[in-house]
């Protein structure tokens, strides 16, 4: 073979390998591809999903803080009423006719008279409590200010009864608190 075949001939075949290699270089290429769009779409599908996963968690969140904000509200109004229903009793209390506030005052006095004893004295807050107490022989060491009713005290001086309106709504208060709730609010 003369020279020049041999440059020609080394030609053909580095075509024909360079081709070769191309084919490969292609089908790898497709094949790598391939795999890299099944890689992104399991990917793309994933980040979809983890998405729509967090997307739900913060609407239930949501849901469930407003659920949260609306029960809040709902109790506030609540104890505003009942608040109110405590303040409309006040004055309800405050403004007794002579007649039921005598009555009520006479019964509390003697409560307290049977736990502390003939011998107690008491804080009026008005000229009935004066007179209920007088009709009692009881001492009256002085008055207190309040919208109605009596303070006691044992002779001995430890012991005190609040039989005042705003002392009797302060100690029940829990108690009338659950009492007008039921009344107000059970379903």
């Amino acid at each position: 073979m003369t020279a020049e075949k041999i440059i020609q001939q080394i030609k053909k075949d580095s075509e024909k390998e360079k081709n070769q290699i191309l084919d490969e270089a292609k089908k790898q290429a497709s094949v790598i591809i391939k795999e890299a769009k099944k890689q992104a779409e399991k990917e793309s599908e994933k980040i979809l999903s983890d998405g729509k996963k967090q997307s739900e968690n913060i609407d239930k969140i949501m849901i469930s803080r407003a659920n949260q904000e609306a029960k809040k509200e709902m109790m506030n109004a609540r104890e505003k009423i009942i608040e109110e229903c405590f303040i409309k009793a006040h004055h309800y209390l405050s403004t007794l006719n002579e007649t039921k506030y005598r009555t009520m005052m006479t019964k509390l006095i003697k409560n307290g008279v049977k736990k502390l004893g003939k011998k107690c004295t008491i804080l009026t807050s008005r000229d009935i409590d004066k007179e209920i107490a007088g009709n009692m022989g009881l001492k009256i060491s002085g008055t207190v200010e309040t919208s109605g009713g009596v303070i006691l005290k044992s002779a001995d001086g430890k012991i005190t009864l609040d039989h005042t309106f705003d002392g009797i709504l302060k100690r029940k208060k829990n108690e009338i608190r659950i009492k007008v709730g039921m009344l107000l609010f059970s379903e």
